[in-house]
C-alpha cells in the first residue's frame, strides 16, 4: 500500500479515480480540489494539479466518462455543484459550470456511467432533493439543464425543508453502471456496456434508446432506487424500490456492475452509521411475462397462451437483503465496488479498510483489511 502526501490543510472528504485510474483527485475543507497522477513502473503518485474549487468544505468528487474529456465535478457547502475542465491531461483545471438550484450545502455528486443519452450528473444535499443534470451538447458543458428534481422522503425529517444545522444527516447518489434494456430480445435482459467497442452500431443505438436508466439515493435514513419511466422522456425519472431496514443515517450508497453476475440481477451496498455494511439484491421481475425463445433463436415474450415479438416490459425488482456486516464495530462511512462488481471495500471509525468478495454460494465473505496507519495488510481477525 503506497500513501500519498496529499498537502492538504484540513480534512479530506473524498477521493475520485479517473475512468482509467490514471488520475486521483482529492477534495477538502481547505476548499481545494488536488489532482494526483500515478507514475510507472513505480507507482507513486505525484501532485498534477491544485486550484481552489469552491467557498466553503468539498464534500464530493467525480470524473466524467473519458469520452466527454477529462471533466471534473465538485459539490460544497457553499450550495454549488461545480463542473471542471481540463485540456492538458489534467495539469491545470478551468471552472466551466456552476450549478447552483440547491437549497442547501450539496453532499454528493456523481457523473452518470452510462452514456446512452449524452452526459449527467446527479446531486443531492440538506434540502433532501436529488438533482439531475443533463449537458445535451457535449461539445458545450458550460450549458447544463435541470432535467430532473424530486425530494426523496417525502414524509421524513426533510418534509419541511432544508435539515437543521444541529441535525446530523448524510445523503449519496449512485448511477447504475451499465443500461438495463427493456427489450429482451436484444439483449436476453443483461446490462450492457455502452463503452464495448464490439458492439455493433446499430445494436448500440437501439440499446441507447431502450435503456433504463438507474439511480440509487439516499437521504437520511432512507434508500431509494429512482428509475427512468417507460413512458416519459430522458428526463423523467420515478421513485422505485425501496431497500429498507437502515436503523440510522446512511453515509453512503454503490451500486455494482452487473458483469460479475452476468446481469441476472444487480448489487447495490449501502453504508450506515448503525455500523453495518448491507448488500441488497434486486432481481428483475417480470410480472404477466415469460421470455420463449424459437428454432431460429430469436426471442419474444409470452402473454397468457399468446405468442408475440419482441415487446418493451416495466423493469421492476425483487429486493432483498443479500448479506450484511457489522464488522468495524463502529459507523462505517465508505463503500466502494470494484470494476467487475464482485469485490467490495468498506471504511469505517475503526480507521480499517474492508475487503469483501462474493462466493459460490451468492453469499460474500471477508477477504482482508488494511490499515492506513500501518500501510500494510493484516490478517483477518476473527
Amino acid at each position: 500500500m503506497n500513501s500519498i502526501s496529499t498537502g492538504h490543510q484540513d480534512l479530506i472528504h473524498d477521493i475520485a479515480y479517473d475512468q482509467y485510474g490514471r488520475l486521483l483527485a482529492t477534495c477538502s475543507s481547505d476548499q481545494c480540489i488536488k489532482v494526483f497522477t500515478r507514475e510507472f513502473p513505480s507507482a507513486e503518485w505525484t501532485l498534477q494539479s491544485s486550484f481552489k474549487a469552491h467557498d466553503a468544505n468539498i464534500f464530493s468528487l467525480s470524473f466524467a466518462l473519458q469520452q466527454y474529456g477529462l471533466v471534473l465535478a465538485s459539490c460544497s457547502e457553499d450550495q454549488t455543484v461545480r463542473v471542471h475542465s481540463s485540456v492538458d491531461n489534467g495539469r491545470t483545471f478551468t471552472k466551466i459550470a456552476t450549478l447552483s438550484d440547491s437549497g442547501g450545502p450539496v453532499h454528493h455528486v456523481e457523473f452518470a456511467r452510462f452514456g446512452g443519452h449524452g452526459l449527467k450528473l446527479a446531486c443531492i444535499g440538506t434540502d433532501g432533493v436529488v438533482r439531475v443534470y443533463h449537458a445535451a451538447d457535449p461539445s458545450d458543458l458550460r450549458q447544463w439543464h435541470l432535467a430532473f428534481e424530486k425530494v426523496v422522503d417525502q414524509d421524513g425529517l426533510l418534509s419541511n425543508g432544508v435539515a437543521a444545522r444541529d441535525l446530523q444527516g448524510d445523503f449519496a447518489v449512485d448511477w447504475c453502471p451499465s443500461g438495463t434494456v427493456r427489450a429482451s430480445g436484444l439483449t436476453y435482459g443483461r446490462g450492457i456496456d455502452m463503452g464495448d467497442s464490439e458492439l455493433p452500431p446499430l445494436d448500440r443505438l437501439t440499446i441507447a434508446e431502450r435503456a433504463v436508466e438507474q439511480l440509487v439515493v439516499s437521504s437520511m435514513s432512507k434508500v431509494v432506487v429512482f428509475r427512468k419511466r417507460l413512458d416519459g422522456g430522458i428526463y423523467d425519472y420515478e421513485p422505485a424500490e425501496e431497500l429498507a431496514g437502515h436503523t440510522d443515517i446512511v453515509r453512503d450508497v454503490a451500486w455494482a456492475s452487473s458483469a460479475g453476475v452476468g446481469g441476472r440481477y444487480e448489487l447495490i451496498a449501502t453504508a450506515c452509521k448503525d455500523g453495518w455494511v448491507r448488500i441488497f439484491k434486486l432481481t428483475p421481475r417480470r410480472t404477466g411475462t415469460r421470455m420463449t425463445e424459437s428454432r431460429n433463436g430469436s426471442v419474444g415474450l409470452v402473454y397468457g397462451d399468446s405468442e408475440n415479438g419482441v415487446s418493451e416490459y416495466d423493469l421492476s425488482y425483487e429486493v432483498e437483503l443479500l448479506d450484511q456486516f457489522d464488522d468495524h464495530k463502529s459507523e462505517v462511512w465508505k463503500v466502494s465496488w470494484n470494476f467487475s462488481g464482485t469485490v467490495l471495500s468498506s471504511s469505517g471509525d475503526d480507521g480499517r479498510v474492508r475487503f469483501w468478495r462474493a462466493a459460490y454460494t451468492g453469499k460474500f465473505i471477508a477477504l482482508g483489511v488494511a490499515s492506513a496507519e500501518q500501510g500494510s495488510n493484516e490478517e483477518m481477525e476473527d
